[in-house]
């Protein structure tokens, strides 16, 4: 069993440990962050060892790490620096998520509780698949993608790198995401969506 190295300690990074604690892949769980919250639950078990930058100092042969951060570029930052130290990143999945033995999920994703991701889809590195989140079959998702919470992704849908798919929202069947996209929270897209864009509303429309 191994350390397991969580960049962020906000909320997100807390629940990553959770799901991690409850899988029992891990020896011990620590924290690395640049500016720590307290947790004022006064239920904080975790250890912070100090900022992201000293990761490469602290880990240890047989470490493994993941990034719990939900901004979808300060991650794939934080990739960069874990792969320049060279520990393995960690791929994260609660015992209650359900996850295809014909589905692919990349290194250094996390699948949060009650979360699904069906036959034939294909999830990329650093993505989010929040709690009771869907992603329904032949789906393909590109790295650093984060799906909210209670989002429901219809089959063979096509999601670009970076895109925030927002709380509670729904994408139909075959539909393609571009890079870097926002979809507001409650969204229903049922049209394809060109990269950059911010789309609200049912049916979702770009804002502006």
């Amino acid at each position: 069993m191994s350390r397991l190295i969580v960049l962020g300690f906000g909320g997100h990074g807390r629940v990553v440990a959770d799901v991690a604690e409850r899988g029992g892949d891990h020896r011990s769980i620590v924290f690395l962050d640049n500016e720590p919250r307290p947790d004022d639950s006064g239920t904080d078990r975790y250890e912070v060892l100090g900022p992201c930058s000293d990761l490469g100092n602290i880990a240890a042969e047989g470490d493994r790490c993941v990034v719990a951060v939900g901004d979808n570029v300060r991650r794939s930052e934080l990739f960069v620096l874990v792969e320049d130290a060279g520990v393995p990143l960690a791929t994260i999945v609660d015992p209650t998520a359900f996850v295809s033995t014909g589905a692919r999920i990349a290194e250094g994703t996390v699948v949060m509780p009650h979360a699904v991701v069906n036959t034939g889809s294909v999830v990329g590195r650093g993505c989010i698949i929040n709690t009771g989140a869907t992603v329904d079959h032949d789906c393909r998702i590109d790295e650093f993608v984060h799906v909210s919470p209670g989002s429901h992704l219809g089959g063979n849908v096509v999601i670009g790198e970076g895109t925030w798919v927002g709380i509670g929202s729904s994408v139909r069947h075959g539909i393609t995401i571009g890079r870097r996209v926002m979809i507001g929270a409650g969204a229903s897209v049922v049209a394809c969506v060109d990269d950059g864009l911010t789309v609200v509303g049912v049916p979702a429309k770009p804002m502006g």
